[in-house]
């Protein structure tokens, strides 16, 4: 539930671009004016993409810390609190993977985005499993 309210309240408050439409009517293949539509719609799509690529960026760099968070304070309370500690663990670390899956990101930044998962996966399986041992 966790990673669902990260996802639908960054898209509540940060609205995706619109996808465009097509300009109406549509007129007759290999015309001249068909030509020109073309160049219309093709405008209109190379901008919601432009768009779009910024969207899924910010939204990376949005949820992507703060499933870290997440799980860094899960692992945290996971002392006093076990089974709440153990949720945000599980929904920082579901949190994070929706950050880098679903977007259409530079591959350099889904690299990023791999290595800060796994260096909090690291970081909260040694703090779980060592306060196991002690314990």
């Amino acid at each position: 539930m966790l990673v669902l309210v990260v996802i639908f309240g960054v898209e509540a408050f940060y609205l995706s671009p619109q996808y465009p439409d097509y300009p109406e009517p549509q007129p007759a293949y290999n015309s001249s004016e068909y030509e020109e539509w073309e160049q219309e719609w093709m405008e209109a799509y190379a901008a919601y993409q432009q768009e779009a690529a910024i969207h899924d960026k910010n939204v990376f760099f949005i949820v992507l810390p703060l499933g870290a968070v997440f799980a860094v304070v899960g692992t945290f309370i996971r002392r006093r609190l076990d089974i709440f500690g153990a949720g945000l663990i599980l929904g920082g670390i579901g949190t994070m993977i929706a950050a880098i899956t679903p977007y259409d990101l530079d591959n350099i930044l889904r690299f990023a985005g791999i290595a800060a998962t796994l260096a909090v996966l690291v970081f909260v399986g040694y703090k779980v499993f060592f306060s196991l041992r002690r314990s």
